[in-house]
């Protein structure tokens, strides 16, 4: 009898045990969330993107340097489709069809062909708690301000002095975005993507046989 009790109290326990961790997993799964602030930050600067690939292209029409411009259309497209496709997880990790940016007006100097560094983002960033914000996040804020620092340096290369287009190589990670003058030996410097996944530009634009290399992010 003394047995049978002891076999029932430890099933007990065992099954107490269980039902503890998995309710503190869930608790825990529930602080690895993201601010609607943040939310509406990366969606203004996903439309800010977007922007710039469409100023980008436009500005490369006719221009001496339109294999660099068509070049940074691309690393942009490359960012913006990666806020697009993160934000479409985190809307759906939050229960949420969409977010008002009417507090968020997208305003922009007209010349403006890429983004400087997003201080709000560098902000979060500093003050994220990776135990409680979704490592997705996380990441995306990172690569977009390594991405756009690095394309700020491409941007460089454009010499409203000289007559002479653009005499070199462009190789651009479809993962991040990340542009370079010089293939990358290994991985990408930014996302540590494999060098096969890298594409390499022509004219600054990207072959119709790579098309199909890209990996955004896996919902």
């Amino acid at each position: 009898m003394k047995r049978h009790v002891s076999f029932a109290a430890l099933l007990f326990g065992l099954c107490c045990a269980v039902l503890c961790l998995c309710s503190c997993t869930k608790q825990s799964r529930a602080r690895r969330t993201v601010s609607s602030e943040t939310l509406r930050q990366m969606q203004k600067t996903q439309s800010e993107l977007a922007t710039c690939v469409e100023r980008c292209k436009s500005a490369a029409e006719d221009s001496k340097d339109r294999e660099i411009l068509l070049a940074l259309a691309n690393s942009q497209q490359v960012l913006a489709d990666r806020h697009a496709t993160i934000i479409r997880i985190l809307l759906k990790k939050n229960d949420l069809d969409r977010i008002s940016t009417v507090s968020y007006p997208i305003e922009m100097d007209p010349r403006t062909l890429l983004l400087a560094p997003v201080d709000e983002y560098k902000e979060i960033l500093d003050k994220a708690d990776p135990e409680k914000t979704l490592r997705e996040v996380l990441i995306a804020l990172e690569v977009t301000n390594k991405v756009l620092e690095s394309d700020k340096s491409i941007l460089n290369l454009i010499d409203p002095d000289s007559l002479m287009p653009f005499d070199g190589n462009f190789y651009l990670c479809p993962v991040c975005g990340h542009l370079s003058t010089e293939e990358p030996e290994g991985s990408c410097p930014i996302c540590q993507s494999d060098m096969s996944r890298i594409i390499a530009l022509k004219d600054g634009e990207i072959p119709p046989q790579n098309k199909e290399s890209f990996v955004i992010v896996s919902e």
